[in-house]
């Protein structure tokens, strides 16, 4: 269940004004990950209607509050796995259920488009939340640290 301030929107024209301050913060916290976005927002990844290519976005009461993808897994072309990237959540919106909202919408994506997702977990945190939302280690495919399978 969403929580009523959330709102969960597919990018799929145009990137939030508010993305380059989301980076910003992201990188001073030495997540660098986030920065891909644009690389592959550049190259059209997210425009097309191939579902496996999915940017969402989550505002809290209007404001942009955390990101995420789910794409074909470019480390593991393995055709029933898809791969969950670039989440990042605003620290001031940590703990109130945005992260939560955010990989659920993830899941529910990516596993209606594929019966196995995998991630890389920056660190431990992130590992905790990802097994909390199903999650197991995996240590068997290529840069992958978490697996789930329906």
């Amino acid at each position: 269940m969403t929580p009523a301030n959330l709102q969960i929107v597919r990018l799929s024209e145009a990137l939030p004004d508010d993305l380059p301050a989301l980076q910003a913060e992201a990188a001073a916290e030495g997540y660098r990950f986030v920065e891909g976005i644009l690389e592959e927002w550049d190259a059209g990844r997210y425009a097309g209607t191939d579902g496996r290519n999915t940017l969402l976005a989550v505002y809290h009461e209007g404001a942009l509050a955390g990101i995420g993808a789910v794409t074909p897994d470019p480390y593991d072309p393995a055709p029933d796995l898809l791969r969950i990237r670039h989440v990042y959540v605003r620290p001031e919106h940590r703990r109130g259920g945005v992260g939560r909202t955010l990989a659920s919408a993830l899941i529910q994506q990516g596993l209606a488009l594929a019966p196995r997702l995998s991630l890389n977990a920056a660190d431990a945190g992130a590992s905790a939340f990802w097994e909390a939302m199903g999650f197991r280690p995996d240590s068997g495919g290529t840069r992958r640290s978490h697996l789930l399978e329906r």
